[in-house]
C-alpha cells in the first residue's frame, strides 16, 4: 500500500514582496491604461454621437461617480472576506466592462451604462492594491513601496493616451480600442488570482469608530478633504488636456494624446523619488513643499500661448502632480489608521479615496460646462489651480505618523 504523497510545497516565488508589489502596479496599468483611453477619444466619440462639451465631461463624470460608489462597500468587503477575493472579483468585471463598451455601446446611453460598469469593477482597486501595501509593509518603507505600485499609474496613462489613436486609426475604430484593452485587463485578474490569499488586518471589521471615526478624527479628515482637492485637477487634467491641445492649441488629434502622455513618465519619476523622500524626511514636509509648484504647472498650462511652453507644464505636472504625491498621502493616511487601531485598512484605504475620487465626479462635468458658457477650457483649468491650492493650507492641519530614519523614532499622532 502507498503512502499519501504529501502536498506540494508552494512556490516561495509566489509569496515573495516583490512579485505582489510587481502585481499591483501591473494591475494599476491596466487600470490607468483603460481609462485614458477615454480622452483621446472624446472629440471622436463627441463627433459621432453629437455631443455637447457637458454631455462629453458627463461620459467622465459617470466613470468616476460609479468609480467613487464603489470605494467604501468594496472596503468593507474586503474586511470582511479578503481584500484579494474581492479585488480579482471587480477586476474581471472591469475587464468585462471593456469588452461591452466596445462591442455593445452602439448609442449614448449604452455607452454610459457600460462606461459605469466598468467603473464599477475598477472602484475596488484602490482599497484592495494600497490596503495589501500598507499592510504588508513596514511603515519606514510604505512611501517607497506605495510609490512602486503608484509607478503603475503613470505607465498606464503614458501608455493610455499615446496609444489611444493609435489603436484609433489602426483599428478604424474607437471602440475596437475597448475590445484590445479587456485583453491585458482579464489577464491581470488571473495573475492576482494565482497571488497568495492575502487578506486584511485580523479583526478590522469589528472595530469600534469604522467609518464615522474617519469622518470625525482631526488628523484624517483634513487628510481627506486636501486628498479630493489635489485630485480635483488630476480628474480634470485626463478628461480634457487632449481636447484642450487639438482645440485650442492647434494640435493635430493624432498628436494631442502623445504629448499629453508627456504626464506619465515624469509621474513614475516624481512617485519613486518623492516616494522614497518621504520615508526619510516625513509625508507633510514634502507635500506642503512641493504642492505650489503643481498649481504653478496648472496655471502655466491654461495661461502659456506656446504649446511647448504648455507641453512643459504638463511634464512639471506629472513630476510632483496628483499621481506622483498619491504614494506620500495614502501612505500618511494608512499609517495613522494602523496607529489608531479603530477601522480596518480596507475600510480606511476605502473611505480615504472616495473623497479623492469624489471631486472627479464635479471636476469633468464642471470644467465641460466652462467650455459650453466661455469657449475655452482655460477657465476650468484655473478652477483647478485653486483646489490645488486649497489643498496645500489643508494639508498644514493634520500631525503625522512617520518614522523617520535619521530620527530613529516614530512621532505619535
Amino acid at each position: 500500500m502507498s503512502t499519501p504523497r504529501p502536498p506540494a510545497p508552494r512556490r516561495r516565488w509566489l509569496d515573495s514582496p516583490g512579485l505582489l508589489i510587481g502585481a499591483l502596479a501591473f494591475g494599476w496599468a491596466m487600470i490607468y491604461m483603460g481609462r485614458s483611453l477615454l480622452s483621446p477619444l472624446l472629440p471622436v466619440i463627441g463627433e459621432e454621437f453629437q455631443l455637447s462639451g457637458t454631455e462629453r465631461g458627463a461620459i467622465a463624470s459617470t466613470y468616476f461617480a460609479l468609480y467613487a460608489a464603489l470605494q467604501i462597500p468594496s472596503g468593507l468587503l474586503g474586511d470582511r472576506l479578503g481584500l484579494k477575493r474581492v479585488m480579482v472579483a471587480m477586476y474581471l468585471l472591469s475587464g468585462l466592462g471593456l469588452l461591452a463598451i466596445g462591442l455593445l455601446g452602439q448609442s449614448y446611453a449604452l455607452l454610459l451604462l457600460f462606461i459605469g460598469v466598468h467603473a464599477s469593477g475598477a472602484g475596488a482597486y484602490y482599497s484592495g492594491s494600497y490596503g495589501l501595501t500598507v499592510s504588508g509593509v513596514p511603515i519606514e518603507k510604505r512611501g517607497a513601496s506605495a510609490a512602486l505600485v503608484s509607478a503603475g499609474m503613470g505607465v498606464g496613462l503614458a501608455l493610455g493616451l499615446s496609444l489611444a489613436e493609435v489603436l484609433h486609426r489602426a483599428l478604424d475604430s474607437w471602440r475596437l480600442a475597448y475590445v484590445v484593452m479587456a485583453g491585458p485587463t482579464l489577464l491581470a485578474a488571473f495573475v492576482f488570482w494565482r497571488l497568495p490569499a492575502r487578506a486584511s488586518l485580523p479583526g478590522g471589521r469589528d472595530l469600534a469608530g469604522g467609518v464615522r471615526f474617519m469622518l470625525r478624527d482631526r488628523n484624517l479628515l483634513p487628510l481627506c478633504l486636501a486628498a479630493f482637492c489635489l485630485f480635483y485637477a488630476h480628474w480634470v487634467l485626463l478628461t480634457w488636456v487632449p481636447s484642450f491641445l487639438f482645440e485650442e492649441r492647434g494640435v493635430s488629434l493624432a498628436q494631442a494624446g502623445p504629448l499629453a502622455a508627456v504626464i506619465g513618465v515624469p509621474t513614475i519619476v516624481g512617485a519613486l523619488v518623492l516616494g522614497r523622500l518621504s520615508d526619510r524626511v516625513g509625508r507633510k514636509r514634502v507635500l506642503v513643499t512641493v504642492i505650489p509648484f503643481l498649481t504653478l504647472s496648472i496655471l502655466g498650462l491654461a495661461l502659456f500661448q506656446s504649446t511647448v511652453l504648455a507641453v512643459l507644464s504638463l511634464a512639471l505636472y506629472g513630476l510632483v502632480g496628483a499621481l506622483a504625491l498619491n504614494p506620500l498621502v495614502v501612505s500618511w493616511a494608512g499609517d495613522h489608521i494602523l496607529a489608531t487601531k479603530r477601522v480596518g485598512i480596507g475600510t480606511g484605504i476605502a473611505v480615504f479615496n472616495t473623497f479623492a475620487v469624489g471631486s472627479s465626479v464635479a471636476g469633468p462635468l464642471l470644467s465641460g460646462w466652462v467650455l459650453d458658457a466661455t469657449g475655452s477650457l482655460k477657465g476650468g483649468f484655473l478652477v483647478a489651480a485653486g483646489f490645488a491650492t486649497a489643498s496645500f493650507f489643508l494639508m498644514l492641519l493634520p500631525k503625522e505618523t512617520v518614522a523617520v530614519k535619521r530620527r530613529g523614532s516614530t512621532s505619535s499622532p
